[in-house]
């Protein structure tokens, strides 16, 4: 009757033992993948002096960043590829002397893209909303 004891106790140690090594592999692999993708954060700013926004993208330091701005149309304002192994990117755009319209900042980032969305109203001086 003991050894019967004992042996049920112990296949269900086992038995246990087993399952939590399986959890535990696949709580590893998820945390793999997720650290393994990539992604950006993105904001665009008005600053108070002037007519100029700030654009502020958060990156891993080791993947290239490409830059467009470009207006309803698809008119070309601003392209850059961003090389660098920083993982900031910040830039000032002067917006003086664009016309009034719908502008887009558009963010590709290994296989995702961003989009900001700007649009110019002019009054006296010149309005700038943030979508």
């Amino acid at each position: 009757m003991k050894i019967s004891l004992i042996s049920n106790f112990l296949c269900a140690a086992a038995y246990t033992l087993s399952l939590a090594s399986f959890t535990t592999d696949k709580k590893n692999s998820e945390e793999k993948e997720t650290a393994g993708r990539k992604t950006i954060q993105a904001s665009l700013y008005k600053l108070a002096e002037g007519n100029k926004v700030k654009l502020s993208v958060d990156k891993s330091s080791d993947d290239k960043l490409k830059i467009i701005l470009k207006d309803k149309n698809g008119h070309l304002y601003y392209s850059e590829v961003y090389n660098d192994k920083d993982s900031q990117y910040r830039r000032v755009f002067n917006l003086n002397d664009m016309n009034e319209g719908k502008y887009t900042f558009e963010l590709f980032y290994n296989k995702q893209k961003v989009v900001k969305t700007i649009e110019i109203q002019s009054k006296n001086d010149k309005y700038i909303s943030l979508n």
